[in-house]
């Protein structure tokens, strides 16, 4: 049986632009539009742009961009 490449894998959800969704109730649903148009456009991640553009600070970012709290279905804390 084989077992999954965690880095990967891992990389893969970083440059998911779906990511842009976890900030929409932070910032709005067009901002966060925003975000992932401008992360496709450069080929960069959400994160990249999101630290690029002074939205949170990196904790705070981290925090609302981390996929495990996303998919545990904790939104916001």
């Amino acid at each position: 049986m084989s077992r999954p490449h965690e880095q990967r894998c891992r990389g893969m959800v970083e440059q998911s632009l779906a990511l842009a969704t976890a900030l929409a109730p932070e910032i709005g649903y067009d901002r966060a539009a925003e975000i992932a148009k401008k992360a496709y456009i450069s080929d960069k991640t959400i994160k990249e742009v999101g630290r690029e553009e002074g939205l949170f600070p990196e904790e705070r970012l981290n925090f609302l961009l981390d996929p495990r709290r996303i998919t545990n279905g904790v939104i916001l804390k």
